[in-house]
């Protein structure tokens, strides 16, 4: 394993200065407007421009091919959007990383994407608005007032060769990282795609932090594309020491008519995880569950103004 990662760095040093890199990216900029009613309090309303969901990205990659069936590739994301979803505090959405290809399968190093963001992203007929979703909500663990854990920093990642078409298992470490993000993390995940039926689970243990108890979380998603609309589903849970499960799902669908999609998710869950703060902001350690249910609807719509140019808009409650 130990000369398997230095060979990883060498070829990223190596191909870092002879070969010709790609620039691609993404560019987002709109307005986000929130209101917030809590019962006895008043209601907060927020307006920002800016890039709300951290989609603003700049990404330099390069794939080399090492010959005898081994490739590599690599791939370094700055992200410049919204500032809680960074690559430096460990939430971003954008990876920064180094690979190795082959028949022995493939492994990954680097700032990744956990296998519950890839699940929920997946079976979210929202897309990009994840933060819509309660499934994600909760498997992700979003604090009351902190940020969903989409990408993990110091991440191992091994996918096994194709033993069956259209099947793909894979499993990811998670080295304790940044405040508020999952650390000391195990995760496994099979997604299986044939024709216009996808699936998939990812099971994840984890610490909040050294001193804290290991809590799970269980993510399944299904998605069929009849064409004229493609139907996605998720059901998800979290097992949080010490209290009960909290259970969520979530259904929706997208409809793509000439140039504009049309979307729209409900979500639905038995409670709610959330962080522990104190008075002075920092994070306790701990994470609770609320018993209170929670319910929630997405809608949205975007139309590709061009081949590289999408405008969009959306509304959650």
């Amino acid at each position: 394993m130990k000369k398997t990662l230095v060979a990883i760095a060498a070829v990223a040093v190596t191909t870092g200065a002879m070969a010709e890199a790609t620039l691609t990216g993404s560019v987002q900029a709109g307005s986000n407007q929130t209101s917030i009613s809590t019962s006895g309090s008043p209601t907060v309303n927020t307006l920002n421009f800016e890039d709300s969901n951290g989609n603003t990205v700049f990404n330099i990659g390069d794939t080399e091919d090492l010959g005898g069936g081994l490739m590599f590739k690599g791939n370094i994301a700055v992200e410049t959007g919204l500032a809680s979803q960074t690559i430096s505090n460990g939430h971003g959405v954008n990876e920064t990383y180094a690979s190795l290809t082959g028949g022995f399968g493939g492994i990954k190093v680097g700032a990744l994407q956990s296998p519950q963001f890839q699940a929920v992203a997946a079976g979210d007929a929202g897309g990009g608005f994840l933060i819509s979703n309660l499934v994600g909500t909760n498997n992700t663990h979003q604090g009351d007032s902190g940020t969903l854990v989409l990408l993990q920093t110091k991440s191992f990642q091994y996918t096994t060769p194709t033993f069956v078409d259209g099947l793909s298992l894979k499993y990811q470490y998670g080295a304790s990282a940044a405040a508020d993000n999952i650390g000391d993390a195990n995760h496994f995940a099979g997604d299986y795609k044939t024709g216009a039926f996808a699936a998939g689970v990812a099971y994840s243990t984890y610490k909040f932090s050294a001193a804290s108890t290991t809590d799970k979380a269980t993510t399944y998603y299904a998605t069929y594309d009849f064409g004229p609309v493609k139907l996605q589903a998720l059901w998800g849970k979290a097992e949080i020491s010490g209290y009960d499960d909290v259970n969520s799902s979530s259904i929706g669908f997208q409809v793509p008519v000439g140039a504009a999609t049309f979307m729209y998710n409900h979500g639905s869950s038995d409670g709610a995880v959330y962080n522990v703060y104190t008075s002075t902001g920092a994070v306790t350690g701990n994470r609770l569950v609320s018993t209170v249910d929670q319910a929630g609807d997405f809608i949205g719509v975007s139309y590709a103004l061009s081949k590289r140019t999408t405008a969009y808009a959306a509304f959650y409650k």
